[in-house]
């Protein structure tokens, strides 16, 4: 570990460090690489390096007993939580708090090799960093070990609280909290609570409780935390069996994920226990999701439990999720088996995020549903039906993976509507296919180059369900992904973990960190709607790398195209293009062909005349895109280029590309520039228009500025001047650099052939 004053910095409020240790860094050993030099720090961030550090303790978990380790010590000014984590490191680490030195699993008061930093329910987006939270009492040292999983070394951020705890011993202390992240711990509290789930009568509990401001989804989970967690909900406190609204004890491996619909103005106590009276530290993670809004069955998707390999073909090999499908409705939601077309549909989706771009490597046919228990997977409150062609209001059914796998019940995805979800069984492959199947066919397939850890290093994956039904209100909460940790070789059988973090409701492009999404179109009609994602990189070279995930929700005529602007006069290199592949089926998966024309970038399959059975980003399907540009990003339109015929032939959604090569393109439909010089930039002009008075002095002897210009188009707007640079004032120079470079078409769509 290298400890410079540009590596290790201290922000306000946090310790200073003796420049005396400063001034070793050249010995072997240095204050903080052992555990008896460690480095007395207190609250505040913390930067360093284990590159060159040695090894002198261990810990019980991350596999770390032989990791190179650093060292710091926290003494306590008041009894609190003490939060430390890596959150920011840029290895995968291991954080451990102790008694005393030599440090070793029997001194640790707590131990994480991965922590949730965003509390998003995925440990794989932060970087495998490291959480711990013990109960810190006042006048006592802590010692802090950072180290690394399996051997690995790197620079590392370490962020140390000590804070207040807003749980409380008793139910009728609890304080009121929100949506968000909180940090708990169990180890010396008392009982006064008890639940139905997970042999916690007796355990030690702390109380939170939750106020609504609106009906909604309450989702609640310790997914992460130190100890085997039992978690209620309760109508009533204390808590007991009998005001419980919903429980669990094991969701996300040893820990807890519970879900309840709450309504305004109820109070709701939330209750943190442990198994058969264990405690530690916990994680709480609160969400709450709104109703649908309308009317009728809702599909929402419960905690995803198993992922599984059932069969191999060479490199390839046929997998299977569990589905816990839930009604959130108002109305029982229909689940009729073929050849009546009203169930739902499942289909099974892999997605990879390595070198931050996400890409999905495999999908599966859709698994017709053909009968629903009356369950309650999601905690709503069950009103069963009284069989099994419906799923009744709260209620629930799981198919489990292996359910899932049975090739004869899974079917192509093009023969169902996503939007309407509508089918038709009289000559669909479920009507008259009668042969037999490899064992991979239709399945989820996975190459084994896609999840070999030799050639995939630092790969993040994630799996996704998405259930489909004709008389789903809300198809948004209908989709569901969940962090998958993956182990074996190729040609082996795969192993697939998903119970480290909880289900998080939503398409699994969320799972890309940083990137900034837009649905389009944002309020669909006739038909679905797509989501592309954008994540623009300064190269640090007078480039920038712009990065594109486009993903099919609903939309039945599937994607055929993407085009950006980026500018006549830009330099456009390294263009590439990613897609899954189908599978069973006639359809192509010939790469999409990029051109440029007319300041704009575009990739495209085959038209649907040319070949209806081309490459098109089908409903539930995820494709990527990228570049490298000479030109900062600014906000712009997208292009998508509908597939299948229809009265429309794209859409148009806001991201962000390339800067524009004109200033006369100020705007567009959606605020933005467009590609075009036209009305709107016309109208920009006029709306901001802020003159002085013209006087026919010669060429440099420029008016002053204008005064008052308060429009918020102004800074857009000042194109021009006397002189042809903008000059503070919006004017006639303006209009006139405006209708020198007009290039229009009908209904403001982008232009193709806009010159300077």
């Amino acid at each position: 570990m290298q400890l410079t004053p540009g590596t290790l910095a201290v922000f306000a409020g946090a310790a200073t460090l003796a420049m005396g240790a400063l001034a070793r860094l050249g010995q072997p050993s240095f204050p903080g690489d052992n555990c008896g030099k460690a480095l007395p720090i207190g609250e505040g961030t913390y930067f360093g390096d284990t590159t060159t550090a040695t090894n002198d303790g261990a810990a019980s978990c991350g596999d770390s007993a032989s990791s190179a380790d650093v060292w710091f010590v926290f003494t306590a000014a008041r009894d609190c939580l003490l939060h430390v984590n890596t959150c920011g490191s840029a290895y995968d680490t291991v954080l451990s708090i102790h008694t005393l030195c030599p440090s070793t699993a029997s001194t640790e008061l707590a131990c994480n090799d991965d922590f949730d930093c965003d509390g998003d329910g995925d440990v794989g987006d932060d970087g495998y960093v490291s959480g711990v939270t013990v109960q810190a009492v006042q006048g006592q040292s802590y010692v802090i070990r950072v180290a690394g999983w399996q051997g690995a070394t790197g620079p590392f951020t370490l962020n140390v609280s000590c804070q207040q705890s807003s749980q409380a011993d008793d139910c009728s202390d609890a304080q009121v909290i929100g949506e968000g992240m909180y940090f708990g711990d169990t180890t010396s509290a008392t009982n006064d609570g008890s639940a139905s789930c997970g042999d916690s009568a007796d355990s030690p509990d702390v109380w939170f409780r939750y106020m609504p401001t609106e009906d909604c989804l309450l989702r609640v989970n310790t997914c992460g935390s130190q100890y085997d967690t039992v978690l209620s909900i309760h109508d009533g406190c204390p808590g007991t069996a009998q005001n419980e609204i919903a429980c669990n004890d094991d969701a996300c491996n040893l820990q807890s994920s519970v879900i309840a619909a709450v309504q305004t103005g109820n109070v709701y106590s939330i209750r943190v226990a442990g198994w058969q009276g264990a405690t530690g530290a916990f994680t709480l993670d609160l969400s709450c999701t709104p109703p649908s809004g309308g009317p009728g069955a809702d599909v929402l998707i419960g905690e995803l439990t198993s992922l599984q390999q059932f069969g191999r073909l060479g490199d390839i090999v046929g997998c299977a999720l569990d589905s816990p499908v839930c009604n959130a409705g108002t109305e029982p939601l229909d689940w009729f088996g073929n050849p009546d077309p009203r169930h739902p549909f499942m289909v099974f989706n892999m997605y990879r995020l390595m070198d931050d771009r996400l890409q999905q490597i495999g999908q599966s046919w859709v698994k017709h549903g053909f009968a629903s228990a009356q369950s309650d997977a999601c905690g709503l409150g069950c009103i069963p039906w009284p069989d099994s062609t419906r799923t009744g209001i709260g209620c629930s059914d799981t198919y489990s993976a292996s359910l899932n796998a049975v090739q004869t019940g899974l079917g192509p995805r093009h023969e169902i509507d996503p939007w309407t979800g509508a089918f038709t069984y009289s000559g669909s492959h479920m009507d008259v296919h009668t042969g037999g199947h490899d064992p991979i066919e239709h399945r989820l397939q996975l190459h084994d180059a896609d999840l070999d850890p030799a050639v995939n290093l630092g790969a993040q994956y994630f799996c996704e369900l998405y259930v489909l039904a004709h008389d789903d209100v809300d198809h948004m909460n209908s989709i569901a992904w969940e962090s998958v940790a993956v182990s074996g070789t190729p040609g082996a059988t795969w192993s697939f973990d998903i119970g480290a973090a909880g289900t998080q409701i939503g398409p699994a492009l969320e799972a890309w960190p940083g990137a900034t999404r837009t649905v389009i179109p944002e309020d669909p009609v006739d038909d679905g709607r797509a989501i592309l994602a954008v994540k623009v990189a300064d190269n640090g070279d007078g480039t920038w790398h712009y990065e594109y995930a486009l993903y099919n929700h609903d939309l039945d005529r599937a994607i055929g195209s993407l085009s950006i602007p980026v500018g006549r006069r830009t330099t456009v290199r390294n263009v590439g293009f990613s897609a899954v592949r189908s599978h069973d089926e006639l359809f192509s998966n010939e790469p999409w062909q990029q051109t440029m024309s007319g300041g704009r970038l575009t990739w495209a399959t085959e038209p649907f005349k040319v070949n209806p059975n081309a490459n098109p980003i089908r409903w539930g399907t995820l494709y990527n895109f990228w570049f490298d540009a000479d030109a900062e990003p600014v906000q712009t339109l997208a292009t998508l280029g509908l597939y299948a015929p229809g009265e429309s032939v794209e859409l148009t959604g806001a991201t962000q590309g390339p800067a524009a090569s004109f200033p006369a393109d100020i705007t567009g439909p959606l605020g933005v520039p467009d590609g075009c010089v036209d009305a709107f930039d016309l109208g920009a002009v006029l709306g901001a228009w802020c003159s002085s008075a013209s006087d026919p002095d010669p060429p440099g002897d420029v008016d002053p500025p204008c005064e008052g210009c308060t429009s918020p188009n102004f800074a857009l707007a000042d194109i021009s001047g006397p002189e042809g640079a903008p000059d503070g004032c919006v004017d006639a120079f303006d209009l006139g650099a405006v209708l020198a470079a007009w290039c229009s078409v009908a209904g403001g769509n982008p232009c193709g052939t806009c010159g300077p």
